[in-house]
Formats: C-alpha cells, structure tokens, sequence
C-alpha cells in the first residue's frame, strides 16, 4: 500500500519506520530539509493525489496550515495522528479537515506509542478510529506488524478525547513526579483525570470504555513512565523554572470551555491551565484538590 505521512519529525519518521515495517510504501510530507531514509516530497497536495491514505503527524499548531497545504480531497481518507483539541477554534481535529478540505472520511490515532520507542524497535501498540469502518481497516493495514498491534474502533469521539486529555493530564504526572509526591497521587491523577475523560464523553456519546483502553489508561500510563513524555517534561519544568506554558494553559483551556457548555466539571483539568498560566504554585493546586469535598466514586 502507497501512504503519505504528512509531517518529517520524529513521530512522523516512526509511523514511516511502522508502515515500512507492515510491508507498506509511506511516503513523507516535509517542509524544509528532506529526511534521510524515507521517500518523500515538499509538494503536499501532489502526494495527497498520489495516495489514498494520508496520516498527519504534524504538531498540534501546525494542523490547520498543513492542511490548507494539502488539500485532501474526497478520494482521501485522512487519520490524525496528533493528539488534541484545536484551542482557537474549539473543533476536534477531525472537524477541522472537514473544514478545511474536501476530505468527507476521517479518523483519528491514538495509544501508548511513543516516538521514541517506536524508533527504537520496541513493542507498541495504537488505536485506530473512525465512524468509517473502511478507514479504520486502511490504518490498520497500514501499520500493523509483529512490532506494533494496531486495534480498531468505531468511537471517534472517544479517541480523540482521551487523546486531548492525556495531553493536559501528562503535565499533572510530571508535577506530581517533580514534587516526590509518590505514586499514589500519580495514580489518582491516572483514575480521576480520566474519570473526567468519561463524564464529559459521555455528555458528547462517546463510549466511556475508550478510557480505560489504549486511548486513555494505556497512553497516559505509557505517559508516566517515559522521562521524555513532552508533558511530563512541561509538568517538572513548571515545578522548577516557572513561568507560563501557553500551548497547556490554550488546549485546557479549550477542554474546560466544551465541558462547562455540557455542564461538566473538570478539577483536575482545570488545575493544570491554572499551574500553566502561572496563576497558582503547582503544590498549592494539588492541595485544593486534595481539600475538595468528598464523594462517592
């Protein structure tokens, strides 16, 4: 199968690396210096033409500019690989290629592979969703082998929560790890951060067990224990130099903002923006959470 991989960074070299090793042909989309070891091309639109199934793995900010880029169009079936809600607009990112393409079927990838250890050959595994079962199948085939399960799902919705969430929440572990909390308090971070994850799921129907799949329990564990995880390193930094971290005070902010409109609540969530935004110390925010009122689980 001939794929585009639109984005030439480490993630985007490591589904290359995937797809090639499930006897598939990806090809890179990049921008500036062409990578070395993979096939590709600058000229986004004309890969796109080429193909059938395009993954974007580019950073969160850079998705509706590579997509204008691109301009997948109807043949395509277009699969996220980057995790998050878009802030300024409030849309999944799923909705954003309806918006800005004529791309009709999409979907969304999620789970505890990291880059990393991806390039590094180790074990892994992803999810795979879409309304559209042809396209979570195409992933699928795309990246699945002895290296990496790829498992399928019908809850776009949910996956692209979860996947959202553990952005936000990566940063609570590695607050909780730079304070020496323990790891009780990383473990309720897990539990109730994700029990957040369900409750606004399922205002928006989405099935709340993703959360305890790959998606949400499987990539925010992975999370934790990788001293590298970009939220976790965002979590320790905020600990010791301070300061304001944008793109987290943005992205809960815009999970804070769908939640209040389906009148949910989101502590833990919030606590994050506010840790990010300078706006309370990181140990001062994990006691309010402590000090909420008890409650059945």
């Amino acid at each position: 199968m001939n794929l585009a991989i639109l984005g030439s960074g480490q993630w985007g070299r490591s589904l290359a690396m995937l797809a090639a090793e499930a006897g598939n042909q990806p090809r890179l989309g990049y921008r500036g210096q062409p990578p070395r070891g993979f096939a590709g091309s600058p000229n986004l639109a004309a890969l796109c033409r080429e193909v059938e199934l395009v993954l974007v793995a580019v950073p969160l900010e850079a998705v509706g500019e590579v997509l204008s880029q691109a301009q997948p169009g109807p043949h395509n079936r277009v699969v996220l690989a980057t995790r998050g809600l878009q802030p300024e607009t409030g849309l999944w990112l799923t909705d954003l290629v309806k918006e800005r393409t004529d791309c009709l079927r999409v979907g969304a990838l999620a789970g505890p592979a990291i880059a990393a250890e991806v390039s590094a050959r180790r074990p892994s595994a992803l999810v795979a969703a879409s309304p559209y079962d042809e396209v979570a199948a195409l992933t699928q085939k795309a990246l699945h082998s002895p290296i990496c399960r790829v498992y399928t799902s019908s809850d776009l919705i949910g996956v692209e929560m979860a996947g959202a969430l553990v952005r936000v929440l990566s940063v609570a572990v590695g607050v909780a790890e730079a304070l020496q909390l323990g790891v009780g308090v990383q473990a309720v971070i897990v539990t109730r951060g994700l029990a957040e994850g369900r409750r606004l799921g399922r205002a928006l129907g989405a099935d709340e067990g993703t959360f305890s799949g790959l998606a949400g329990v499987g990539e925010l564990v992975a999370a934790g224990k990788h001293p590298e995880h970009p939220g976790v390193v965002i979590g320790r930094r905020l600990c010791g130099a301070g300061g304001v971290e944008e793109a987290v005070v943005r992205e809960a902010a815009a999970l804070v903002a769908l939640a209040q409109r389906h009148k949910v609540n989101l502590p833990l969530t919030e606590a994050v923006g506010a840790i990010a935004a300078g706006r309370v110390k990181p140990r001062l925010a994990i006691d309010m959470l402590m000090r909420r009122e008890a409650t059945s689980e």
